[in-house]
Protein backbone atom coordinates (compact mmCIF):
# COMPACT_ATOMS: atom_id res chain seq x y z
CA UNK A 1 0.00 0.00 0.00
CA UNK A 2 2.89 2.34 0.69
CA UNK A 3 3.53 3.37 -3.40
CA UNK A 4 -0.13 3.69 -3.43
CA UNK A 5 -0.40 5.87 -0.64
CA UNK A 6 2.77 7.76 -1.91
CA UNK A 7 1.34 9.13 -5.02
CA UNK A 8 -1.42 10.78 -2.73
CA UNK A 9 -0.09 13.89 -1.41
CA UNK A 10 -0.91 14.87 2.45
CA UNK A 11 -2.10 10.42 2.54
CA UNK A 12 -1.52 9.54 6.69
CA UNK A 13 -1.43 5.96 8.41
CA UNK A 14 -3.03 6.45 11.31
CA UNK A 15 -2.69 3.88 13.79
CA UNK A 16 -5.31 3.20 16.76
CA UNK A 17 -3.77 2.48 20.16
CA UNK A 18 -4.86 3.58 23.96
CA UNK A 19 -3.87 4.78 27.38
CA UNK A 20 -3.78 1.41 28.62
CA UNK A 21 -0.61 1.20 27.24
CA UNK A 22 1.01 3.35 29.92
CA UNK A 23 3.32 1.09 32.11
CA UNK A 24 2.58 -1.89 29.86
CA UNK A 25 5.31 -4.31 29.17
CA UNK A 26 6.38 -6.22 26.34
CA UNK A 27 6.98 -10.20 27.03
CA UNK A 28 9.72 -10.40 24.09
CA UNK A 29 10.44 -13.75 25.20
CA UNK A 30 6.44 -14.94 24.81
CA UNK A 31 4.98 -12.58 21.92
CA UNK A 32 2.75 -15.63 20.96
CA UNK A 33 1.29 -15.61 24.83
CA UNK A 34 2.19 -19.41 24.67
CA UNK A 35 3.60 -19.97 28.12
CA UNK A 36 1.20 -17.08 30.08
CA UNK A 37 -1.67 -15.23 28.83
CA UNK A 38 -3.32 -12.85 30.66
CA UNK A 39 -5.61 -10.50 29.16
CA UNK A 40 -5.28 -7.00 30.50
CA UNK A 41 -1.54 -6.90 30.64
CA UNK A 42 -1.58 -8.55 26.77
CA UNK A 43 -4.10 -5.72 25.85
CA UNK A 44 -2.03 -3.05 27.24
CA UNK A 45 1.30 -4.32 25.64
CA UNK A 46 -0.76 -4.77 22.42
CA UNK A 47 -1.36 -1.13 22.40
CA UNK A 48 2.61 -0.48 23.39
CA UNK A 49 3.41 -2.24 20.22
CA UNK A 50 0.86 0.09 17.83
CA UNK A 51 2.13 3.01 19.61
CA UNK A 52 6.14 1.60 18.58
CA UNK A 53 5.12 0.47 15.38
CA UNK A 54 3.61 3.64 14.21
CA UNK A 55 6.20 5.65 15.47
CA UNK A 56 8.88 3.95 13.82
CA UNK A 57 7.26 3.69 10.67
CA UNK A 58 6.93 7.11 10.91
CA UNK A 59 10.50 7.45 11.31
CA UNK A 60 11.20 5.30 8.79
CA UNK A 61 8.76 7.14 6.16
CA UNK A 62 10.52 10.67 7.16
CA UNK A 63 14.06 9.25 6.66
CA UNK A 64 13.11 7.82 3.26
CA UNK A 65 11.77 10.91 2.31
CA UNK A 66 7.93 9.57 1.40
CA UNK A 67 5.41 11.73 1.36
CA UNK A 68 3.18 9.87 3.73
CA UNK A 69 2.97 10.46 7.38
CA UNK A 70 1.93 7.70 10.19
CA UNK A 71 0.15 9.15 13.53
CA UNK A 72 -1.76 7.53 16.01
CA UNK A 73 -4.90 8.00 18.07
CA UNK A 74 -6.68 6.49 21.18
CA UNK A 75 -10.62 7.09 21.71
CA UNK A 76 -10.44 7.19 25.35
CA UNK A 77 -12.91 5.86 28.07
CA UNK A 78 -15.96 4.82 25.27
CA UNK A 79 -19.37 2.79 26.79
CA UNK A 80 -19.86 0.81 23.80
CA UNK A 81 -21.73 -2.48 22.86
CA UNK A 82 -18.74 -4.21 24.02
CA UNK A 83 -19.71 -6.52 26.74
CA UNK A 84 -23.03 -7.15 24.86
CA UNK A 85 -25.37 -9.77 25.97
CA UNK A 86 -24.54 -9.64 29.71
CA UNK A 87 -27.54 -7.40 31.37
CA UNK A 88 -24.34 -6.35 33.56
CA UNK A 89 -22.11 -5.45 30.92
CA UNK A 90 -24.79 -3.50 29.12
CA UNK A 91 -25.52 -1.21 32.27
CA UNK A 92 -21.50 -0.43 32.84
CA UNK A 93 -21.28 0.54 29.44
CA UNK A 94 -24.24 2.70 29.42
CA UNK A 95 -22.51 4.29 32.67
CA UNK A 96 -19.32 4.71 30.89
CA UNK A 97 -21.00 6.31 27.83
CA UNK A 98 -22.75 8.73 30.09
CA UNK A 99 -20.22 9.52 32.25
CA UNK A 100 -17.22 9.45 29.89
CA UNK A 101 -17.94 9.20 26.16
CA UNK A 102 -20.39 7.73 23.64
CA UNK A 103 -19.20 5.93 20.40
CA UNK A 104 -19.35 9.18 18.15
CA UNK A 105 -17.08 11.48 20.99
CA UNK A 106 -14.89 8.14 20.65
CA UNK A 107 -13.95 9.01 17.38
CA UNK A 108 -12.77 11.90 17.51
CA UNK A 109 -9.14 10.82 18.31
CA UNK A 110 -9.16 8.84 15.06
CA UNK A 111 -10.82 12.04 12.62
CA UNK A 112 -8.08 14.16 14.33
CA UNK A 113 -5.58 12.37 13.25
CA UNK A 114 -6.79 11.35 10.04
CA UNK A 115 -7.86 15.06 9.08
CA UNK A 116 -7.14 17.62 10.96
CA UNK A 117 -3.54 19.34 11.38
CA UNK A 118 -1.06 16.66 13.08
CA UNK A 119 2.44 16.34 14.11
CA UNK A 120 4.43 13.63 12.46
CA UNK A 121 4.55 11.10 14.52
CA UNK A 122 1.54 12.32 16.84
CA UNK A 123 -0.16 11.31 19.13
CA UNK A 124 -3.98 12.41 19.63
CA UNK A 125 -7.03 11.93 21.87
CA UNK A 126 -9.41 13.19 24.50
CA UNK A 127 -8.16 15.97 26.33
CA UNK A 128 -10.04 15.76 29.40
CA UNK A 129 -9.80 13.94 32.71
CA UNK A 130 -6.76 12.58 32.24
CA UNK A 131 -7.32 11.53 28.81
CA UNK A 132 -10.70 9.60 29.10
CA UNK A 133 -13.14 12.09 27.76
CA UNK A 134 -13.06 15.25 25.61
CA UNK A 135 -12.31 16.83 22.69
CA UNK A 136 -9.40 15.74 20.65
CA UNK A 137 -5.92 17.55 20.94
CA UNK A 138 -2.47 16.09 21.62
CA UNK A 139 -1.81 12.98 23.89
CA UNK A 140 0.24 11.98 26.38
CA UNK A 141 2.89 9.27 25.76
CA UNK A 142 4.59 7.07 27.87
CA UNK A 143 8.65 7.25 27.36
CA UNK A 144 8.77 3.55 26.81
CA UNK A 145 6.13 4.23 23.70
CA UNK A 146 9.07 6.72 22.83
CA UNK A 147 12.10 4.77 22.68
CA UNK A 148 13.67 4.31 19.25
CA UNK A 149 15.43 0.98 20.30
CA UNK A 150 12.51 -0.80 21.33
CA UNK A 151 10.39 0.36 18.19
CA UNK A 152 13.49 -0.82 16.04
CA UNK A 153 13.80 -4.18 18.14
CA UNK A 154 9.67 -4.38 17.39
CA UNK A 155 10.22 -3.84 13.81
CA UNK A 156 12.89 -6.53 13.25
CA UNK A 157 10.52 -8.87 14.97
CA UNK A 158 7.38 -8.10 13.47
CA UNK A 159 9.43 -8.47 9.91
CA UNK A 160 10.78 -11.80 11.02
CA UNK A 161 7.29 -13.20 12.30
CA UNK A 162 5.32 -11.94 9.58
CA UNK A 163 7.55 -12.24 6.51
CA UNK A 164 6.34 -8.62 5.32
CA UNK A 165 9.34 -6.14 4.96
CA UNK A 166 8.13 -2.80 3.84
CA UNK A 167 11.10 -2.22 2.41
CA UNK A 168 11.99 1.12 4.70
CA UNK A 169 15.31 1.25 5.34
CA UNK A 170 16.21 1.37 9.48
CA UNK A 171 17.03 4.98 10.93
CA UNK A 172 20.55 6.31 11.10
CA UNK A 173 20.46 6.24 15.37
CA UNK A 174 23.76 7.97 15.43
CA UNK A 175 23.33 10.82 13.10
Amino acid sequence: MLPKLAETPGSRIVVTSSGQHKGAKIEWDDLNAQKSYKWLPRYAASKLANLLFVFELDRRLRAAGAPVTAVACHPGLVGSNLARGSWWGNMAMTMIGLLFANPAMGAWGALHAATWKIKPGGYYGPTGLSGLRGPSGESVISEEARDPLLAERLWDVSVTMTGIDPGLPPVNRRA
